[in-house]
């Protein structure tokens, strides 16, 4: 019987139908939950439990290291549950001819909802103001905030998740302008969408919102330089990877009144090291969760079993492979 080892916290969570499901497919399955940290410190530990295992379903945080999938001596596929997959070595896993798959847009509508949601609140300061009325707080809270009604949007990233951004921002009659390294001409005539540079967009935009992978090529892409090009008061908005930001340059800009303010659902180190940042009375946070919700939860379980059945039972290739690569290496 072919296994498959789940360590993925909270995979079923909402609903064991994906977990049912593999069983019904006469997969035996195994679950493990380290918690939120997962397997990311005890690499040990994972070498260990990986063993004998014909399918992993990790998430995309989880470091699926050369070492580990070297000590996995059975495994044929990697099903990542989400649409990210930095933390899993994909040359390694194409050196030892496992697949490894992921779930673009699985998730993309409750990200996109808590982007607009960071927009509202940050530019209204719902959160600084709902935490002054905690603590008996009233008249000092009544002050002029921001309007996101006819503001020009700067997305940074239209992908899946961007492009939903998008469409929901235009309920509020935003003017929306994008910078991306591909053009998506059908989705800007549709939506009246422009395409722009990004220094054009960091000149124009009131608020910003990031949506790119984290690689060497976006990391800290917007530092003190680009913080400096933006329009006095611009919000930014962050629900794809802390490490695209650099902390510090951001949380200057908001001592000095640069920034309005920043909603930021992401962090360079989770959990969050740089607690100033958070503390600032403009800033709205939340950990790592934008991705996180019913309907997004059971979407993401239900696609990777989904995959390791087909994979597994019938040999079928899934869907979003990320090392094509391993598959020439399978038909010789």
């Amino acid at each position: 019987m072919s296994k498959v080892l789940i360590v993925v916290p909270g995979f079923a969570q909402i609903s064991r139908e994906p977990i049912n499901r593999m069983i019904a497919a006469g997969l035996e399955i195994i679950e493990k939950d380290y918690g939120l940290a997962g397997l990311n410190d005890d690499e040990p530990e994972f070498c260990r439990i990986i063993k004998g295992m014909d399918a992993l379903i990790p998430t995309a945080m989880d470091k699926v290291t050369r070492k580990i999938i070297e000590h996995a001596d059975q495994l044929k596929i990697i099903a990542i549950r989400s649409a990210g997959f930095e933390g899993t070595d994909l040359v390694a896993a194409t050196d030892h001819g496992i697949v490894v798959t992921h779930n673009p847009g699985s998730n993309s509508d409750p990200v996109a909802d808590m982007a607009i949601g960071l927009m509202l609140s940050v530019s209204r300061r719902i959160g600084w103001m709902d935490r002054g009325m905690r603590n008996g707080k009233f008249d000092d809270l009544r002050i002029n905030t921001k309007d996101i009604f006819r503001k020009t949007l700067g997305i940074i990233g239209l992908g899946n998740i961007g492009k939903k951004v998008a469409i929901r921002a235009k309920g509020f009659s935003m003017k929306i302008i994008y910078h991306d390294i591909v053009a998506y001409p059908e989705f800007e005539k549709e939506h009246d969408v422009q395409k722009v540079s990004l220094k054009e967009l960091l000149d124009s935009a009131d608020i910003i919102s990031l949506h790119v992978p984290l690689n060497d090529s976006t990391r800290k892409m917007i530092g003190n330089r680009e913080i400096d090009r933006m329009k006095p008061g611009t919000i930014l908005i962050n629900t794809c990877r802390g490490g695209v930001v650099d902390e510090k340059a951001v949380y200057n800009a908001l001592l000095n009144g640069h920034l309005y303010g920043h909603g930021i659902d992401v962090f360079e180190h989770e959990p969050p090291q740089f607690h100033d940042l958070l503390r600032h009375e403009n800033v709205v946070s939340s950990p790592h969760v934008a991705g996180i919700s019913e309907d997004g939860l059971i979407n993401m379980a239900s696609l990777s079993a989904g995959k390791v059945i087909q994979f597994i039972n019938n040999g079928i290739i899934p869907d979003n492979v990320l090392n094509p690569g391993v598959l020439e290496r399978m038909k010789t």
